[in-house]
């Protein structure tokens, strides 16, 4: 009898550690730090043009290496829009995998993200030139007074290409978990 207590207890045992084990990964959400290898622009790219960024340090999980320096995330522009009058032109990247410096490519889902977002660009452009309006106001007693204000006139600027050089910081989000 205490033989068979004592196998009951052992399988548990056993069965625990197998279904609780534990393998470590960069969470949906995760941010790397990158750097473009050359510089990109909206004048020379279009929808689909490949893109390359380098990592610039170790990135570890549980003392494990999930991404090492010099490792590179490749890409490509999945929306670029061209600058028009009062909008600088747009670009946004997708990640879809990563070559480890053995040579190894590894498929994954992710996106770039510029400074908060995963556009850069499209901002408005300024006014090309400006009017004046004047806002009358009574002033506690005098029957004149008023405020001149200047206001745009309804016509900007010609939008900008944007770009993307090396010494910019970006930043990979996962929009997937990554098991290294």
């Amino acid at each position: 009898m205490l033989k068979k207590i004592l196998l009951i207890f052992l399988l548990l045992f056993l069965l625990n550690t197998i279904v609780f084990a534990f393998e470590p990964c960069l969470s949906k959400g995760s941010i790397v730090k990158v750097y473009a290898k050359k510089i990109f622009s909206t004048k020379n790219l279009e929808e689909g043009s490949r893109v390359y960024f380098i990592v610039p340090s170790d990135v570890w999980v549980l003392e494990k290496k999930a991404v090492e320096k010099g490792d590179i995330f490749q890409g490509y522009v999945s929306m670029l829009k061209l600058p028009v009058r009062g909008v600088n032109a747009a670009m946004s990247i997708d990640i879809d995998s990563i070559v480890k410096q053995n040579g190894e490519k590894i498929d994954i889902k992710g996106k770039l993200i510029f400074s908060g977002s995963d556009v850069l660009g499209g901002n408005l452009t300024n006014p090309a030139s400006y009017n004046t309006t004047i806002h009358p106001r009574k002033v506690y007693g005098n029957h004149w007074g008023g405020t001149l204000q200047y206001v745009p006139s309804g016509e900007y600027e010609f939008g900008r290409h944007v770009s993307i050089g090396p010494r910019d910081s970006l930043f990979v989000e996962f929009e997937e978990d990554y098991y290294f």
